[in-house]
């Protein structure tokens, strides 16, 4: 397939690869390293051991929330795997209506906002040219700040167009932006052990370049995101590709 051929879907290949492959030159998840992690959850849920995402507001343009059935049972199928072999390990995984394809995030949650910039989003969203368009997932990889993602390669390099449409026509896009094209699946939150490290190490070897799911994107929807992981949302307005 044409796809497999391009510089675009090596170079993401090779994005991704530069960072999970890091996490099994250890021999399990580093305390430091998944602090990252555990700062998305208010405290008190992670004592009780029933992680509950922490209220940040963030605006950005995602596809999905949600992907139909087909898509969202073969990354359930991938989260239930990975959680046969966590066990009672403290993890979190993004409910399959919350799984979002990232194009562009317009405000961190640290970022100030003005609420005028909502119409001149809508506004650069209604001149965006976008075709529908392929998407691929190719396989799964864990980070060594415990984030698991699901490996996406867009058809022409679509995501990463819109992305600097965004950044061209609007002068407050955030210059933090994604650099890949992953579904995040959800995070590992404290170390697992040896033995269960040696376990998920054997299924991502077996996963990792797996093709998954295919799906033609024909929207996104630009939401506003009131608690991490699309928990709490309400969409501001939908594109449809044209």
């Amino acid at each position: 397939m044409e796809l497999f051929e391009s510089e675009h879907f090596a170079s993401l290949k090779q994005k991704y690869d530069s960072v999970g492959n890091l996490t099994w030159e250890q021999n399990d998840f580093l305390e430091d390293s998944i602090k990252s992690s555990r700062a998305l959850f208010l405290d008190e849920s992670l004592h009780r051991r029933e992680p509950v995402p922490k209220e940040l507001e963030v605006y950005a343009l995602l596809s999905g929330i949600q992907f139909p059935q087909r898509v969202t049972s073969m990354l359930e199928s991938v989260q239930m795997s990975i959680s046969s072999i966590l066990g009672d390990s403290l993890h979190y995984w993004v409910l399959p209506k919350n799984l979002g394809l990232e194009y562009g995030v317009f405000k961190w949650p640290e970022d100030s906002w003005d609420g005028a910039r909502i119409h001149l989003i809508r506004e650069a969203l209604l001149a965006l040219e976008v075709a529908p368009f392929s998407f691929y997932i190719f396989g799964i990889q864990i980070n060594p700040d415990g984030c698991v993602v699901a490996k996406g390669y867009d058809e022409g390099a679509a995501i990463f167009k819109v992305r600097e449409e965004l950044r061209t026509n609007l002068s407050f896009f955030p210059k933090r932006q994604s650099g890949w094209a992953h579904i995040p699946l959800g995070r590992i939150l404290e170390p697992i052990g040896k033995e269960k490290f040696y376990e998920l190490k054997l299924l991502i070897s077996e996963i990792g370049q797996k093709f998954i799911v295919e799906h033609k994107l024909t929207s996104a929807k630009f939401v506003h995101e009131t608690r991490w992981y699309m928990e709490e949302k309400t969409v501001l307005s939908e594109l449809n590709f044209e």
